[in-house]
């Protein structure tokens, strides 16, 4: 498609398949689709959140899983590994859903300006124990005052 690239929903899903192998992870879930949309000013202004204390407060729900199966991680460096690309179709279920759901309340024609706000919203839906649920209790995202900001 003409102009791909520069579509917001384009951005937001290759940010978040780039989120997905900085962390190191295998496939992209909703957890990286919520650090992707942080890409997108709008979104993130409308998330009062910044892509620096997501991946934070990510990094601290890892920690405190590794912690309640008895595993203490040390200090992280702050330079990333190289870890290989995650292929484009190396989606969760949920990632997948919340994706086609967003796309699927658009036309083409509106696409470019709607599906930031439905793939935004489809996100703040999901319940734990999804990994973006759980991120977003961890960044304190009053899910009610989004959607209304969003409205």
């Amino acid at each position: 498609m003409f102009g791909r690239e520069k579509s917001p929903v384009w951005v937001i899903i290759k940010a978040a398949f780039e989120e997905a192998r900085l962390r190191g992870d295998r496939r992209m879930g909703t957890e990286h689709l919520l650090l992707g949309l942080l890409h997108h000013d709008a979104s993130a202004r409308a998330l009062g959140v910044d892509v620096a204390a997501a991946r934070t407060a990510l990094d601290e729900l890892d920690r405190a899983a590794l912690r309640i199966l008895g595993l203490e991680v040390g200090d992280v460096p702050k330079t990333p590994r190289k870890h290989p690309k995650v292929p484009d179709t190396a989606l969760t279920s949920s990632a997948r859903a919340v994706l086609n759901q967003a796309i699927k309340a658009t036309t083409m024609k509106t696409r470019d300006a709607e599906a930031p706000r439905h793939l935004t919203l489809g996100l703040l839906a999901q319940e734990r124990p999804d990994p973006v649920a759980q991120l977003v209790d961890q960044l304190s995202i009053d899910r009610a005052a989004v959607r209304a900001r969003m409205a």
